[in-house]
């Protein structure tokens, strides 16, 4: 067992007792014999429970328990050492935030086990809960593919930084980015190298953006980026560091080596943009622009 158990406990014969048949079934324990100590404790070593004397349990406050929690997750859980007819006690602890209880002296072993291993089962469910969750978070806004954000994700993002433009008065930008001549990558190595391209292309751009700016997959051999809080010469500096390391980029397909150019068509909001469709007409018209003239360029609208 990894668990870590903290047992704070001010009668030492008791806490020696508890502690011992934590460690005889395997687990890793700490000991504290008063309240501030057993606090200084487990700021150090974060356990993953701690068993208390019911009189400290009720001595923690709120601001206590969110020191206890730190950069952690989650708070450790609490289970109280209480003895017989303190059960108005018992129920304050647990409405405050207590995992479970035990009587002592502690007699049976076995129930100490048993809800010690069944606070901890339930925190580990919780744990892989907020794990699925999260990853079933990435699934909803992330494109299969290329691992980038999806296109319904990028117009939630586009809604909400027009809001925050309107609201702070900064403007932003966006690029449309697409390969030129992708259907000859198809055509000549077959469609799993286009999707090779497209996922190369993807950890490109998000590796050679700001933090502040995010890429979406936007359809087809096109994405679209991001771009918070910038002003034009900005954007621009932006989309020639990109166009460079695109074209500087070697892919290797079926063991040639072969080389890449993309266009880029950017709009800024607000400018000639209202709204966000008018900011997507004008990049897709700014691509158009850079595609004409051979690609490998960026066009503003």
């Amino acid at each position: 067992m990894n668990d870590l158990i903290l047992v704070i406990e001010n009668d030492k014969d008791r806490l020696c007792a508890i502690s011992d048949i934590l460690r005889s079934s395997g687990y890793e324990v700490e000991e504290a014999l008063e309240k501030n100590e057993g606090i200084a404790k487990a700021k150090e070593i974060s356990p993953d429970l701690i068993i208390m004397d019911l009189d400290i349990g009720l001595q923690f406050q709120e601001e206590e328990l969110r020191d206890l929690k730190g950069d952690r997750k989650t708070t450790p859980d609490l289970i109280a050492m209480a003895d017989q007819g303190q059960e108005n006690h018992i129920s304050k602890f647990l409405r405050e935030g207590g995992s479970g209880y035990v009587y002592k002296p502690i007699k049976e072993t076995d129930l100490v086990l048993f809800s010690v291993k069944a606070v901890l089962d339930r925190k580990e469910l919780e744990k892989r809960n907020r794990f699925l969750i999260s990853q079933l978070k990435q699934v909803a806004i992330k494109d299969p593919l290329t691992e980038v954000y999806n296109y319904r994700h990028f117009h939630v993002k586009l809604s909400e930084e027009i809001i925050r433009s309107r609201r702070y008065n900064r403007p932003f930008c966006i690029f449309l980015v697409d390969i030129d001549d992708f259907k000859a990558v198809n055509r000549d190595f077959g469609h799993l190298a286009g999707d090779q391209v497209l996922k190369r292309l993807g950890d490109l751009l998000t590796r050679n953006i700001r933090k502040i700016d995010s890429v979406f997959r936007y359809g087809g051999d096109e994405f679209v980026i991001l771009l918070p809080a910038t002003h034009k010469d900005n954007a621009l500096g932006i989309a020639m560091r990109l166009l460079m390391k695109i074209r500087e980029t070697e892919f290797v397909f079926e063991g040639c080596a072969q080389f890449i150019t993309s266009s880029i068509g950017a709009s800024m909001f607000p400018d000639k943009a209202e709204d966000k469709h008018d900011l997507l007409m004008l990049a897709e018209a700014a691509l158009s622009k850079a595609k004409e003239v051979g690609g490998d360029t960026i066009f503003f609208e």
